[in-house]
């Protein structure tokens, strides 16, 4: 589980920095940038929200889905 959690965390660690260079210059940004910097953020989310699932499901079979 250690190298999946250290996959997690390479995954949050993008999505913060992604994140973050949005807000550090928001006047650069048109509507459709921040379109895609909202989704790119959900897009991050939801993977790690399935990976967390799938580990779940690995760790305690499929009575917790």
């Amino acid at each position: 589980m250690a190298r999946e959690s250290q996959f997690l965390n390479l995954l949050k660690k993008h999505q913060a920095d992604f994140a973050l260079d949005a807000l550090k210059r928001p006047i650069d940004r048109d509507n459709f940038e921040y379109g895609y910097r909202v989704g790119m953020v959900a897009g991050y989310e939801e993977a790690i929200n399935l990976l967390l699932n799938h580990f779940n499901e690995e760790e305690y079979g499929e009575e917790n889905l």
